[in-house]
């Protein structure tokens, strides 16, 4: 079991987003990465079309995968999130983010695997928008895989504890707590503004994307599920 972190505080927060003294090897990447990054993205902003723009990332940023896989290890706990999602909204827009998500997440969920097919997915994924079809039979990889995706949720529900003040669904919560004020329960609406002022007063703008692209960016975790299931490997 993960030793139990330390609840961020509004400090800790602004000195993630400020990435003073902050090394970690995805904003290097960034970094070392950003003429070919900018010149990209004015190819890109001459798409009009939604599937031609994802297209177009698709085809061009095979490189930044590569080189994601070439940084590791890296680590992606609540701060380092902060930190590298307060420079990837200083770069990136729109779909980049989510593919950025793909990639980095990936990337991150194979770290201790010796199958070197598994080198092969955050380009994959990129690519092709599914898993390959080399490592689908790998159980243990697929294991290994879905416990580092687990760790990335983890840090993402600490995020949103902060901004929210509680675990599990905000969204479902906000309509229960919607129902039962219409029903007559003088409380809800009481629950529903703390729930509010809370989020008001604790959220950034890179919180707010970082937990928007992730919702988006995380489609593949799906895939290891389904994996899993075809090979009979029994996941709770």
């Amino acid at each position: 079991m993960a030793p139990e972190r330390n609840p961020l505080t509004p400090e800790a927060v602004s000195l993630a987003e400020s990435r003073v003294g902050v090394i970690h090897p995805v904003i290097s990447v960034i970094d070392n990465n950003l003429p070919t990054i900018l010149k990209l993205t004015e190819g890109y902003n001459l798409i009009t079309d939604n599937q031609e723009q994802q297209r177009y990332i698709a085809e061009h940023y095979g490189f930044f995968a590569d080189s994601i896989i070439e940084a590791l290890p890296f680590t992606l706990e609540p701060t380092d999130l902060i930190s590298i999602w307060s420079r990837a909204i200083e770069v990136f827009s729109g779909y980049h983010r989510y593919a950025l998500v793909g990639m980095i997440s990936s990337a991150y969920a194979i770290q201790g695997l010796e199958n070197p097919e598994w080198k092969k997915l955050p380009r994959h994924l990129l690519e092709i928008g599914e898993l390959p079809n080399e490592i689908l039979h790998d159980s243990f990889g697929l294991l290994h895989v879905r416990k580092k995706v687990k760790e990335i949720t983890e840090s993402l529900d600490e995020l949103d504890f902060y901004v929210y003040g509680m675990k599990g669904s905000t969204l479902e919560y906000a309509v229960q707590l919607a129902k039962r004020e219409k029903e007559g329960d003088t409380t809800a609406r009481v629950k529903l503004d703390r729930l509010t002022t809370h989020e008001k007063k604790s959220t950034t703008p890179t919180l707010r994307e970082i937990h928007e692209n992730f919702g988006n960016g995380l489609f593949w975790w799906f895939g290891i599920q389904d994996a899993l299931k075809e090979l009979g490997v029994e996941i709770t």
